[in-house]
């Protein structure tokens, strides 16, 4: 069912949205197959999202497992990381399959660079997990909040549309989600028309190191009471 979902979720929106651009303006993005801008950000977006919710349920989902001296809390997060990195990895081979099946432009211009735009995401999913899941220990409203924020993060992290396409004033509040700034490195590195003019790496950075900082440092301090709780 996990892999099933993960296709179906992104494949969903990806006819929603195409579908709704199709009857608004149809040329709208020139040079650029409309579906696969789309699978692309829904991919990596998806990913993210699971890799946060799922290490945000990992210590109590597997709080049995504790009782065993070799298994620690951190493990557990480890584990669903990697799960969802395997599930995500399918569901995107499946996008793949069905774009050749239809003869969609799947081309890549910088395939390195995409892969390294999905991995630093990755890594970012899993700080903001890791700080996330410690911080739900003690806050237990911190969990709720976080999965419900998820929804409008989906409207307002350059899924549907490139930065370079909204007004200045839109742009530059957009521009503070640090979402936004891994979905354009991987949109304009994917394909030859976009460019990454507005992504800012030193901010993508500061996104990445301190929640996994503070994530490990809280976790370091805070191992006995999660296990014991």
């Amino acid at each position: 069912m996990g892999y099933f979902w993960a296709l179906f979720d992104a494949m969903l929106m990806v006819l929603i949205f195409g579908g709704l651009k199709s009857l608004i303006a149809d040329k709208a993005m020139p040079g650029i197959d409309f579906p696969v801008f789309l699978a692309s950000g829904f991919l990596a977006f998806f990913m993210f999202r699971n890799i946060v919710n799922g290490l945000l349920g990992a210590f109590d989902a597997n709080a049995a497992l504790f009782n065993y001296r070799q298994v620690k809390p951190f493990d557990t997060l480890v584990s669903r990381f990697f799960v969802e990195i395997l599930v995500s990895t399918m569901a995107t081979l499946a996008f793949v399959g069905i774009g050749l099946y239809f003869d969609f432009d799947i081309a890549v211009e910088n395939f390195v660079m995409v892969m390294a735009a999905v991995a630093w995401l990755a890594l970012f999913a899993f700080g903001f997990g890791l700080f996330s899941a410690v911080l739900a220990t003690f806050f237990e409203t911190y969990a709720k909040v976080v999965k419900v924020i998820m929804t409008p993060l989906l409207f307002v992290s350059a899924l549907m549309y490139t930065v370079e396409s909204l007004p200045p004033m839109l742009r530059e509040i957009i521009l503070y989600n640090p979402l936004v700034h891994f979905i354009e490195m991987i949109h304009g590195n994917y394909f030859a028309t976009l460019n990454t003019e507005y992504v800012d790496y030193a901010y993508m950075f500061y996104w990445t190191f301190i929640p996994l900082f503070l994530g490990l440092y809280l976790y370091r301090g805070s191992e006995k009471r999660i296990i014991a709780s």
